[in-house]
């Protein structure tokens, strides 16, 4: 699976391990900044390792504020 902006991936390291966050922007090949609306709002994301990251099948099309970031991740979190 590709990483894409806007892609629902679950963090394999760190002491965010096994939660799940929303790529908001790849500036390079090998980095990520991943945002999950609470602890890394929108308007800090972290940068973070591409391997990483564990790839789901969940693309979020809009991002728009932290509020439904967390929405959309709290109804991702119960499907899985």
């Amino acid at each position: 699976m590709q990483i894409q902006v806007g892609s629902v991936v679950i963090a394999k390291a760190g002491r965010d391990k096994g939660r799940p966050f929303v790529v908001v922007e790849l500036p390079d090949s090998r980095t990520a900044l991943t945002a999950d609306g609470k602890r890394r709002p929108l308007e800090r994301p972290k940068k973070r390792n591409l391997i990483h990251l564990q790839a789901t099948a969940t693309k979020i099309d809009r991002i728009t504020t932290n509020r439904q970031l967390r929405t959309d991740l709290r109804e991702f979190s119960k499907e899985a």
